[in-house]
């Protein structure tokens, strides 16, 4: 009786094993990539405009009408009329390389001290510790649309920020009487001046 009795419970335990085992076999283990790559949140924009969209898609999130130009890969879409940023206004800039977006600016051309150091402060709180910038690098961004706009003892008081996604926001004043913001999308950066440096 006790033989039998052992014998029932070295079987129910060896069913337990097997079943745990089956079991465990048909769990999918996620990948670190898949685990990184659910956690970061896409960079979306006012009205929810994203990278990679096309002119007509980013037109039609918005409610007021935008004048666009194009030359050679690059084209651009610019607000007839200022746009609501915080507590002050600016024209809005979308940017285009083969019909898909790569950068978006906002613009102001009436800026106070205050007022700059007020964004810098919303900026601040939305996406983290600002870190100072590089006017090269911004002016390298603007070069791909507008060759020599800018020039780097024009751009003063620069500072980044970066998005989850690695989108960067950058701020600066373009000359003594305006400021912009500009985002940038990440895979633009990855092939900024020429080089690719994805993995780098």
């Amino acid at each position: 009786m006790k033989k039998i009795r052992i014998s029932i419970v070295f079987l129910a335990g060896w069913i337990m094993f097997l079943l745990c085992g089956a079991a465990a076999e048909t769990q999918t283990i996620p990948s670190i990539r898949d685990t990184v790559d659910s956690a970061v949140k896409p960079f979306s924009f006012r009205n929810g405009v994203l990278w990679g969209m096309d002119s007509a898609q980013v037109q039609s999130t918005e409610s007021i009408q935008m004048d666009e130009r194009s030359s050679g890969e690059w084209s651009v879409m610019v607000s007839s009329e200022p746009v609501e940023v915080s507590r002050f206004t600016a024209d809005l800039i979308y940017m285009f390389r083969d019909n898909a977006l790569q950068m978006i600016a906002y613009e102001f051309q009436t800026c106070t001290t205050l007022n700059y150091q007020y964004l810098t402060g919303a900026l601040s709180a939305v996406y983290g510790e600002s870190q100072t910038a590089d006017a090269a690098r911004i002016k390298a961004y603007m070069d791909l649309l507008y060759p020599d706009r800018y020039r780097t003892d024009w751009i003063t008081h620069m500072y980044v920020w970066h998005a989850e996604d690695g989108t960067c926001v950058f701020m600066y004043y373009y000359s003594s009487e305006a400021y912009a913001i500009l985002y940038v999308n990440p895979q633009l950066m990855n092939n900024v001046n020429g080089y690719a440096v994805n993995g780098l």
